[in-house]
């Protein structure tokens, strides 16, 4: 592993198993054991996926697209000392609002997790009069609060920036239609808050 370069803090425990020997100097192989979580590792959960994992204490934390016996996704989060073997909570993230009051968007899924300082931020598709940008902010993954929608529908696939630049916030996006979307222009905005939205560029 000693050509691979991290951007970020270290990680001593990072899982890594070296390529067989057919696989030499690919840039991707798969893990021999996936796959690494079960199908429904939860009760009332049909199928887990599309997970976004990252350190957290001493070993690692995850949210998880979850699709529900009823066929309706939700994001459930997930723990591991060795981001290998994990364990789910059993029942879906429980949003709130700034004021503590329950706030359980229609559904959610294709979440994404991001540090930025201090604050974990998770992002996820959901309905807002379509499909559009779901987002929220935990410090403890206990309590999970939810914050303004980003971006009018419709739009999709957000990813915040682990770090500030010049002092804003910056966020991936892409603004979609109602049907699977035969386009896929990807957007850059930046907050200075993480509620007012503006700078929006094409890349």
């Amino acid at each position: 592993m000693s050509d691979v370069k991290i951007i970020g803090p270290a990680v001593p425990n990072i899982p890594w198993q070296e390529p067989p020997a057919e696989m030499k100097g690919a840039p991707v192989w798969r893990y021999s054991e996936n796959p690494v979580i079960g199908r429904n590792p939860v009760k009332e959960v049909a199928r887990i996926f599309n997970s976004a994992v990252m350190p957290y204490e001493d070993g690692f934390i995850g949210v998880f697209r979850a699709e529900q016996t009823n066929g309706i996704p939700y994001i459930y989060l997930g723990r591991s000392n060795d981001a290998i073997h994990w364990e789910f909570d059993e029942e879906k993230i429980q949003f709130e609002d700034e004021e503590g009051n329950p706030f359980m968007p229609v559904y959610a899924y294709d979440p994404r997790l991001v540090k930025v300082e201090d604050i974990y931020y998770i992002m996820w598709c959901q309905d807002f009069y379509g499909a559009s940008i779901g987002m929220a902010k935990t410090t403890d993954f206990k309590k999970f609060v939810r914050i303004e929608n980003p971006f009018l529908p419709f739009n999709r696939n957000a990813v915040l920036f682990p770090r500030k630049i010049n002092g804003k916030f910056m966020l991936l996006s892409r603004p979609s239609d109602s049907g699977y979307t035969p386009f896929g222009d990807i957007f850059i905005s930046e907050s200075p808050d993480m509620v007012y939205w503006g700078r929006h560029h094409m890349h």
